[in-house]
């Protein structure tokens, strides 16, 4: 027998952006048993292209890769390249609401992962929502 399968999510879990490199081994295996397939790009511009060359169903970015990047513009370059695609940002304390920055659509403590998934879900049937024609 071949290697078990990923338990596959009944939401069809595609293609996640990963800028978290490796800093959260934990929440990386628990989206690939949840099905998902992860691509971490090495620098902002491999996180454009692949934006840019790939329906990308959400982009996950931690508060560290984004200090690495002028004016949290990684997050702004994700939005422009592909803007149906939900950007989620990792902070690393209970996550506030209310200082949201620009490009990112939600914002989600590190404390627990499966809070993470959850979250990821939400905003990813939010945006098919708003792809769907009225």
């Amino acid at each position: 027998m071949g290697d078990p399968q990923p338990q596959q999510s009944q939401h069809h879990p595609g293609l996640i952006l990963l800028l978290i490199g490796g800093k959260h081994a934990q929440l990386e295996r628990l989206l690939r048993e949840h099905g998902y397939r992860l691509v971490v790009p090495t620098t902002a511009d491999h996180a454009v292209a692949i934006c840019l060359s790939n329906r990308v169903q959400a982009a996950l970015m931690d508060t560290e890769s984004l200090e690495e990047a002028e004016d949290w513009s990684l997050a702004q370059s994700v939005r422009a390249v592909s803007p149906d695609t939900p950007v989620l940002l990792i902070a690393h304390a209970p996550a506030e609401q209310s200082n949201v920055p620009e490009g990112v659509d939600c914002v989600v403590s590190d404390t627990e992962p499966q809070q993470i998934i959850n979250e990821l879900r939400r905003c990813v049937l939010q945006t098919s929502r708003r792809k769907r024609p009225a």
